[in-house]
């Protein structure tokens, strides 16, 4: 638990640099020679955009967050598709978990929120007669416009995720039970499913899930103190248990006094999707670069898309080698991390820090400020040239 909430600390601290952090411009007035005026944020959530919907008869306003390096990359990335992203401090909670998780603990994803004007309650059925067209227009609107629409802007794998809270969270598990290879993932937090309980328990048991044979999974996370809702849930965790296929994945987790769409459940969510991402673990024997690739490998067979072994594991597993004096292997590894990430800052930097280590001062030199050529602001590599230029 204090882990969650270390990073939820981060990601509240990281939404105020939002806000208030910006960055400073002088002002050429003669009576105020120090004054400064604020220009852009020194910390970018996204950008705002929007899609024309023939299915649904109306612009969708689209919030969009990229991974940091994503236009220096040539990498595809899974998609994660967020309901109601216009409730703003949700959408920024989830592109900063994605930023400060990617690399280290998940791979970097690409965020797509779609916003609902109209409230999450659009993804309902009525209150008349529960009819289900709109909820079954939005599902038709993901799977003919808006996913081929991401897919042809911008570099995508072939893994995609939904995410709801609430009655978006209904809407999460109804697109399950109606179109279960739509997403990969399926993640509905706080889940409205007390609306039409026994339709979906009826497609549970005579739905297209019954039949599915590829992988899928649907991760619910509630609270204890939200009413009747852990009831239904039980009783629909119940259903499931009893006509699940063997290639889905059910998880649930009832979290004590968080309240409505827990802000912790994001990171449950992610972690249970990407249980051993990291590859250094107690027990693992990561010695060799063989073994850590090999690892990525066997990762990328399970989620049906490459997975590159992320830059960060590189440098780190170079570091430790260099650290342990085994000069030759940590050559290796940074070799093969310029060759897999041209464009990567650190590749460059470890390779320095291998030249360095072998007394070979001004090649270390040449490659840290390649790491600089890169990214001028990169701290650590100027820190490493400072020593080098003593």
């Amino acid at each position: 638990m204090r882990n969650y909430n270390f990073i939820i600390l981060i990601l509240v601290f990281t939404l105020f640099l939002n806000a208030c952090n910006t960055k400073k411009q002088k002002v050429n007035d003669p009576d105020f020679p120090g004054l400064t005026e604020h220009s852009e944020p020194a910390v970018s959530l996204g950008e705002i955009s929007s899609l024309q919907s023939k299915v649904l008869n109306k612009t969708i306003p689209l919030s969009i967050h990229l991974p940091a390096n994503y236009d220096g990359s040539k990498k595809t990335y899974p998609v994660l598709y967020m309901l109601g992203s216009d409730y703003r401090a949700r959408f920024a909670m989830l592109a900063s978990t994605l930023d400060y998780m990617g690399e280290g603990q998940i791979p970097e994803m690409i965020l797509i929120g779609i916003d609902l004007p109209e409230g999450n309650s659009i993804l309902l059925p009525t209150r008349e007669n529960k009819d289900t067209t709109i909820p079954d227009n939005y599902i038709n609107f993901l799977e003919t416009e808006l996913m081929p629409h991401v897919d042809n802007a911008y570099r995508t794998a072939p893994f995609n995720v939904l995410y709801g809270a609430s009655n978006s969270g209904f809407f999460t598990v109804y697109t399950l039970l109606n179109k279960p290879l739509l997403f990969n993932g399926y993640f509905a937090s706080s889940p409205s499913i007390m609306h039409i309980p026994t339709v979906l328990q009826q497609k549970i048991k005579t739905g297209p899930l019954k039949t599915l044979a590829q992988n899928r999974s649907l991760h619910i996370i509630y609270s204890d103190d939200e009413g009747r809702l852990p009831n239904y849930v039980l009783e629909f965790s119940s259903v499931v248990a009893d006509h699940k296929p063997e290639s889905f994945t059910y998880k649930v987790d009832e979290l004590v006094n968080q309240g409505h769409v827990p802000a912790m459940d994001f990171t449950q969510f992610l972690l249970a999707l990407y249980p051993d991402f990291n590859p250094f673990n107690p027990g693992e024997n990561l010695e060799s670069l063989d073994t850590v690739t090999q690892h990525f490998d066997r990762l990328s067979k399970r989620y049906g898309y490459e997975i590159k072994t992320p830059i960060s594991v590189i440098f780190n597993l170079g570091f430790h080698t260099i650290l342990s004096k085994d000069l030759i292997a940590a050559e290796e590894i940074f070799q093969y991390s310029i060759e897999v990430y041209p464009e990567g800052k650190e590749s460059y930097l470890g390779m320095g820090l291998v030249r360095r280590a072998q007394g070979q001062l001004e090649s270390a030199k040449v490659m840290i400020e390649k790491a600089l050529i890169i990214d001028p602001e990169f701290s650590l590599a100027k820190r490493w040239l400072k020593r080098l230029e003593k």
